[in-house]
């Protein structure tokens, strides 16, 4: 093959390879979407964004999810915060609980436990984004197993770090 053939062959394969812009006017939400992932609606409201392979999804547990929710109360983000400084349930205490009061984002790292099928006890990492829209909120959750969960941390920045909200979409 000549040179420039597989130069252009080369660059080619990393545009495609490179992350596309995704907006959603309908939830209010745009982010990049990492090359080879999918967007589906939930059927709990909001949108599922698929990792390319199943594998994916069956072995690492890969679940990203971004929904809006009413903010209910006085300073609901800095309640919110606190409820997750705290363990509750299989959820432990966060790991990182960030507000950041004057763009109304919150970033949470914590790890909660599950059952799975067959009685397996899972440890699951997540990182979840919380933007204040007026009196709603949106949430963007990446989840993996915590044994794999540092395979998908540059997918997961783009997906829940990376999402922005269209303002005025929530008020």
């Amino acid at each position: 093959m000549r040179p420039h053939r597989l130069l252009f062959l080369s660059l080619l394969l990393a545009a495609a390879a490179q992350a596309v812009p995704y907006r959603n006017p309908a939830l209010g939400v745009s982010f990049e979407l990492p090359a080879g992932w999918k967007v589906r609606p939930d059927s709990q409201g909001g949108i599922r964004v698929l990792p390319p392979l199943a594998e994916d999804r069956e072995r690492s547990g890969v679940a990203v999810r971004l929904w809006r929710e009413r903010l209910q109360g006085r300073e609901p983000m800095a309640r919110l915060a606190d409820g997750y400084r705290k363990p509750q349930g299989n959820r432990e205490a966060a790991g990182k609980a960030e507000l950041q009061r004057k763009t109304g984002r919150l970033v949470l790292e914590y790890r909660e436990g599950e059952y799975v099928l067959n009685g397996l006890w899972i440890l699951r990492s997540h990182l979840r984004v919380v933007q204040q829209d007026g009196r709603s909120a949106l949430y963007a959750d990446c989840a993996a197993n915590a044994s794999e969960f540092h395979r998908y941390r540059k997918a997961f920045a783009a997906l829940c770090l990376g999402a922005s909200v269209a303002r005025g979409k929530g008020a």
